[in-house]
């Protein structure tokens, strides 16, 4: 399975978001992110029509995250940017081989990928991070 840019993208984006305390403006993020900024209105619009994203305007304005990290997986990421795993037609019914070899075998895949995508959440890959590098990414609100 190989990620999209998008993916790539609005999960780094999520990331960054989780590891804030406050609102990050879309010029922090694309500062922290090397997105551009048209791509990364793009994103965050899908994520926040997915519940990932939430916006506030004002002078402390920005984006945050809707919910807390805990219980956005990264199922719920992908779904949002519309990039969650695609089935092959004949996991879905739609093949007309009767014989077909692949139907059981992809339907399995099938499910314990996306199971795999929902058991894992953005707070899992915050404390991740922080175990293997020993700290907090310099962020914008460090400057």
């Amino acid at each position: 399975m190989r990620l999209s840019t998008r993916a790539t993208y609005g999960m780094r984006l999520c990331f960054m978001l989780a590891l804030s305390k406050s609102p990050l403006s879309a010029s922090q993020l694309v500062k922290q992110t090397d997105v551009g900024m048209k791509y990364l209105e793009q994103l965050l619009a899908m994520l926040k029509r997915g519940g990932i994203v939430r916006a506030f305007r004002g002078k402390s304005g920005g984006y945050m995250l809707a919910r807390e990290p805990q219980s956005i997986t990264v199922g719920d990421m992908l779904n949002a940017l519309d990039d969650g795993f695609d089935a092959p037609e004949c996991v879905l019914g739609n093949c007309n081989d009767i014989y077909c070899p692949n139907r059981n075998v992809l339907a399995k895949l099938n499910d314990d990928i996306n199971r795999a995508l929902d058991s894992v959440t953005l707070f899992d890959i915050v404390n991740d991070y922080r175990s293997n590098c020993g700290g907090v990414p310099h962020t914008a609100h460090d400057d």
